[in-house]
């Protein structure tokens, strides 16, 4: 089960990949096919689904399928940008281009550390949407220590206060920052478990995979014509559309996929799998492309040519694989043998003993 939102994690990290290319579609519009948010919404739903029938040793489950290809990723990034000289003393006392008062060792201890205060990028820049996931997991494992059957109902009114909180009474910037409207997407991915509980074992099949697959076309579709309707709605219609589209987008997957609509073809589902080393490696990738097409290569970039562009997201992609299925899975593999020596672990992208016959496809992130 779940193979549906294993596609769509690949999906989204490629509408990541894609974003970070610079390219934009007809109408100079630039997107992202909704990834961090689609991402957001399949944390939610997936957090609630894996802790429906036992949540032992949750927060470190998380943290171990979290931390350390980050921690890899964001060391790996700081050798592309410094070299040699990460080996000087120097370097760690001296800040950054363009953020002064604050030295590289305390930049990068709140980057590995998944610390929600002062700037929004960490080290490795995509790591921002990682110190939301952290801060939600933090907040479910507390649910769950109160209540495992009410934990995603606790965690909804805790999130909904702490917005409101931050809104109204809370000034600090950890308050703003923890408030993000990217935070309802996790309510949502609650909703839609829920709603999936209530309404899917009486759902007509055959109606349910048509309107659903629709659904979805609809909404990756209207990207393409970004511009056309964006302008042709007031600013606030647009933004509950945008922010709707998400959400109708992982409900439709899971919809379809339980009335017998799973997409089962091998080469999606490892997409999938990959898609967090994928959503990792790709800012390396890309750096590093940047550096040698500056001083050898001089080949147009991919902000400019749509087959360059088309270059970057397929290397993208096959470089998370290769790491994907090189260093990550043996790397949690390894760790999960130290933490319970003699049982059984999974190798699956996600790094999730959840039920359902498709281990392999929890989509977690």
């Amino acid at each position: 089960m779940l193979s549906n939102l294993q596609v769509l994690r690949g999906v989204a990290a490629l509408g990541v990949v894609f974003f970070h290319t610079g390219y934009k579609l007809a109408g100079d519009w630039h997107t992202e096919f909704f990834g961090v948010s689609t991402f957001f919404v399949i944390s939610g739903f997936i957090m609630c689904f894996i802790t429906q029938k036992g949540a032992d040793d949750f927060l470190a489950k998380r943290l171990v399928r979290i931390a350390p290809l980050y921690w890899l990723c964001t060391l790996v990034i700081l050798v592309v940008m410094f070299g040699f000289a990460l080996f000087d003393s120097a370097t760690w006392r001296s800040p950054l281009d363009g953020r002064p008062g604050e030295p590289l060792w305390a930049y990068v201890g709140r980057s590995l550390l998944f610390l929600p205060i002062g700037d929004k990028y960490p080290i490795l820049n995509v790591g921002w949407s990682l110190n939301y996931e952290m801060y939600f997991y933090l907040i479910f494992a507390a649910a769950l220590a109160i209540s495992r059957r009410l934990a995603p109902l606790i965690v909804v009114g805790c999130l909904v206060a702490l917005n409101h909180a931050a809104d109204t009474v809370c000034t600090a910037a950890a308050c703003h920052y923890l408030s993000l409207d990217y935070t309802k997407f996790f309510i949502a991915g609650i909703a839609i478990f829920y709603a999936l509980q209530t309404f899917a074992p009486a759902a007509p099949r055959r109606t349910v995979v048509w309107i659903g697959v629709a659904l979805i076309a609809l909404c990756y579709g209207s990207q393409f014509v970004g511009p056309l309707w964006a302008n042709s709605v007031t600013p606030s219609i647009y933004m509950t559309l945008a922010a709707a589209a998400p959400v109708v987008i992982v409900a439709s997957a899971l919809f379809v996929e339980y009335a017998g609509g799973a997409i089962t073809w091998r080469p999606l589902i490892l997409i999938g799998d990959a898609s967090y080393a994928i959503y990792l490696t790709h800012p390396i990738v890309f750096e590093i492309m940047k550096t040698s097409n500056e001083r050898w290569l001089q080949l147009p970039t991919p902000e400019s040519s749509t087959t360059m562009m088309l270059f970057y997201v397929a290397l993208a992609g096959v470089a998370g694989v290769i790491v994907h299925l090189a260093i990550e899975n043996p790397l949690l593999r390894l760790i999960r043998r130290k933490r319970q020596p003699g049982t059984q672990t999974f190798a699956s992208g996600n790094g999730l003993d959840a039920a359902g016959p498709h281990q392999a496809a929890s989509a977690a992130r």
